[in-house]
């Protein structure tokens, strides 16, 4: 019986001293965590925001193109 009691108040103890840590580690992880969440959302916006880009980027080269063929089609048409 006064073994138990013992080892209840050393596990007791025990958790009285690791408590804060374990608190101060929650805490970091949980705002780690939140960390990762704002930087994965902005990694998809900058992701979406690559690809229309890459879109103007794709569109200007057919206006580009089509720009150059008028102009030949133009040369052509003056000889």
């Amino acid at each position: 019986m006064l073994g138990t009691i013992v080892n209840t108040g050393l596990i007791i103890t025990l958790f009285a001293i690791a408590a804060p840590f374990i608190f101060v580690l929650l805490v970091i992880r949980m705002t780690i965590g939140r960390d990762k969440k704002r930087t994965a959302d902005e990694d998809t916006k900058n992701s979406e925001d690559l690809d229309e880009i890459a879109k103007g980027l794709r569109d200007l080269n057919r206006r580009i193109d089509n720009l150059e063929t008028l102009n030949k089609n133009k040369q052509d048409k003056e000889r």
